[in-house]
């Protein structure tokens, strides 16, 4: 076998079966480097090693990896003999330590990164490692990030997906009220293909509890209602759910490493997380942006605390939300406390002739005015971006009740907002603003600006998979459909039923 993979080199082979020539060059560097002493095959047929790898290798999702990324050959007749399952098996391992390393996601131009090369001297540990591998998810998530949010998933998805054949089954779920029947039957089959519903067990009480579990596992409040968003989990295959899987974790390969402390927001968990010293400090509800006015993805450092904030009106919502309002009720800005401006100058509102204006041709500035009933509630919290959005507390304290919060304008409101500013003020450095001196602005009614002597980082993002506290998937839903650019890169099509 050694010297049928010295003269296989020497005859430039894997060019001849079309490998990408950077695998082809690491492939061929790691024989040489080892005197073309095989792996995984002797001269007939795979040996236990092979074996194993390549059953691992049958379920690439479990690994981190798309079904279609690792490399093929045109013909799967090409790899019947041995000498070239040596390689391929060689090659695989070669690409997948790269991709899961660096990304396999081109975003400038929207497809996969080409494959390259790999340092052989890695390659060479992690074929000497395979031989005590205790846990294969543990060693699997260690080819990439070793930031923890990785490492929980990469563990979790290979829990989630080795060892069984991914369904990938898409069902399109009507609405109750539509065909309440086939709303129910396809709601059982989607919780059968799921594992969630023994298929001989599908009494209303067995198929509620799974629903609710269901709903649970992604992200939907566990109330057993087959609402929207409930539906559109039924429809998702499970490998559509891995694939995302899979994303969550290229996302997180696309981020610098965090801080000691900051501020980190998940859009589609509707959460904000306080960090200090790497430790979860506080923990809030967030509302988030409509879906036609989506919350950015963003990196800033938050600057400043106002208690009792104004708020200025961008002028789109001031044209589009304000002029038809004021338009129906001459008292409107009166009654919610705004002030309107021409430029610099404040103008009494009941001395306008608000019909002669349109969404196109709105003049004015609309300023409302601190208190309890403001839009940004009592306490904002600043931080410089393009966007023109901030975190702030809110007047309409019910949203923060249901399971998908996305009401707002694009900014973020923040549950218990005193409660985290008082988390923050206490550590900054050299504050001179106590926790008491908040408490007592806002009992005042005060608008105050309190710099931070020592601005936090702050992260926005949108991860629609995280793990829950058992080490679990835990899938969100894709409120912007921001996954699904992604998984068009990815050649990830739903398969309708």
């Amino acid at each position: 076998m050694k010297k049928r993979i010295a003269l296989a080199i020497d005859a430039d082979l894997l060019t001849k079966l079309e490998f990408p020539e950077a695998i082809k060059d690491s492939v061929y560097a790691f024989y040489k480097s080892r005197d073309f002493r095989p792996v995984w095959a002797n001269d007939s047929m795979l040996v236990e090693k092979g074996v194993k790898w390549k059953e691992l290798l049958d379920f690439p999702c479990a690994l981190g990896l798309p079904d279609n990324r690792l490399f093929q050959f045109k013909t799967d007749s090409l790899c019947k003999t041995s000498i070239i399952q040596e390689f391929l098996l060689t090659a695989r391992l070669a690409q997948l330590q790269q991709d899961l390393k660096v990304g396999f996601l081109d975003t400038a131009v929207k497809a996969y990164r080409p494959i390259t090369s790999i340092d052989v001297k890695s390659l060479t540990r992690s074929v000497k490692q395979m031989d005590t591998v205790k846990n294969w998810g543990v060693w699997f998530s260690k080819m990439g990030p070793s930031r923890p949010e990785y490492q929980v998933l990469a563990r979790a998805l290979f829990k989630y997906a080795s060892k069984k054949e991914l369904s990938n089954i898409h069902f399109e779920v009507p609405a109750l009220v539509e065909d309440s029947l086939r709303c129910l039957e396809l709601a059982e089959e989607s919780l059968i293909d799921k594992g969630y519903l023994d298929p001989k067990k599908t009494d209303d009480e067995s198929f509620w509890d799974a629903m609710s579990r269901f709903q649970g596992d992604n992200g939907l409040k566990p109330d057993g209602v087959i609402g929207i968003y409930t539906r559109k989990a039924l429809d998702e295959s499970v490998r559509y759910k891995c694939h995302r899987a899979i994303l969550s974790m290229e996302r997180w390969r696309w981020r610098a490493p965090f801080p000691e402390r900051y501020l980190w927001v998940n859009i589609p968990e509707y959460k904000l997380r306080l960090f200090y010293n790497d430790s979860l400090l506080s923990e809030h509800r967030v509302v988030v942006g409509k879906p036609e006015n989506q919350t950015p993805q963003l990196s800033s450092r938050l600057r400043a605390i106002i208690t009792l904030p104004y708020w200025t009106q961008p002028q789109t919502i001031a044209s589009k939300e304000f002029l038809p309002a004021i338009q129906r009720n001459s008292n409107y800005a009166a009654k919610n406390h705004y002030k309107v401006y021409r430029g610099e100058t404040e103008v009494d509102p009941t001395t306008i002739n608000w019909k002669r204006y349109k969404e196109k041709n709105f003049p004015f500035r609309v300023r409302q005015e601190p208190g309890s009933d403001n839009a940004l509630g009592l306490v904002k919290f600043e931080f410089n971006n393009k966007y023109g959005v901030y975190i702030h507390d809110t007047p309409s304290k019910g949203f923060f009740n249901k399971d998908i919060r996305a009401y707002s304008h694009g900014c973020m409101r923040c549950d218990m907002p005193d409660s985290l500013a008082r988390f923050i003020l206490t550590r900054d450095d050299r504050q001179k603003m106590t926790r008491d001196s908040l408490d007592t602005l806002i009992a005042r009614q005060e608008h105050f600006s309190i710099p931070l002597r020592k601005p936090i980082p702050l992260q926005v993002d949108y991860i629609t998979v995280v793990t829950n506290e058992k080490g679990a998937l835990l899938f969100f839903p894709d409120v912007y459909d921001r996954d699904k650019e992604y998984l068009k890169m990815m050649k990830v099509y739903p398969k309708v039923n």
